[in-house]
């Protein structure tokens, strides 16, 4: 009985998901709610980790004004583009962030496995693994939800005292990089290479034009 009792045991500790990291090219959608409703956006992005570069494209409402953002990150350069293709103009930026893969961190605690869909008809259900966890530094709380095979993000809420809850809804995942020009610079952006004089900016403020 003791023998049975530890095997069963061994078996769902060694099932139990363990944080994952995402694939290191994709491309995909992103939906967010912030400050109760007041700001909306919805976004498609192309993610590198390998080269470290993100392309956002970003469609936000805030109250009855919409604000269009498209945005190239280069973090290893420590360069991003603020990029608008209707005036032909492009500011570059001093970026101030390191690059941070898609992944669960490391110390977030595992919460339960939740299918999308249903398991009565094959391929029709997908299997998640949600998770919470707390960044201190920042007074930060989060939970987020990512699928069990690929470890692609579903959703995101994060919590802190400057920003309130801010949710996000991730979706239309393809692998690997669909286009290269995605994170080559238009032909208008300054190719200057001294930026010891540009603006200066990181990765969140760069998202939130609002502040």
């Amino acid at each position: 009985m003791r023998v049975l009792i530890l095997l069963v045991s061994c078996s769902f500790i060694s099932a139990q998901p363990r944080p994952c990291e995402s694939p290191a090219q994709y491309v995909g959608s992103v939906s967010m709610t912030a400050a109760d409703g007041i700001i909306t956006s919805a976004a498609t992005y192309s993610y590198d980790a390998h080269a470290q570069q993100i392309r956002f494209r970003n469609h936000m409402t805030i109250y009855n004004e919409t604000i269009l953002m498209d945005l190239l990150m280069h973090f290893r350069q420590g360069i991003m583009y603020e990029i608008d293709y209707s005036r032909l103009y492009c500011e570059k930026k001093v970026l101030e962030t390191r690059f941070h893969p898609t992944r669960v961190p490391a110390d977030a605690s595992f919460m339960g496995q939740v299918i999308l869909g249903t398991t009565s008809v094959p391929g029709l259900g997908l299997l998640t693994n949600s998770w919470v966890g707390e960044i201190p530094e920042i007074q930060a709380r989060y939970m987020l939800t990512f699928t069990e095979f690929t470890c692609l993000p579903v959703s995101a809420s994060v919590f802190t005292p400057q920003t309130g809850w801010i949710t996000m809804s991730f979706y239309n995942h393809l692998l690997g990089v669909q286009n290269p020009q995605d994170f080559v610079p238009p032909f208008f952006c300054p190719a200057s290479t001294q930026n010891q004089h540009l603006p200066k900016t990181n990765f969140m403020k760069a998202l939130r034009p609002y502040q």
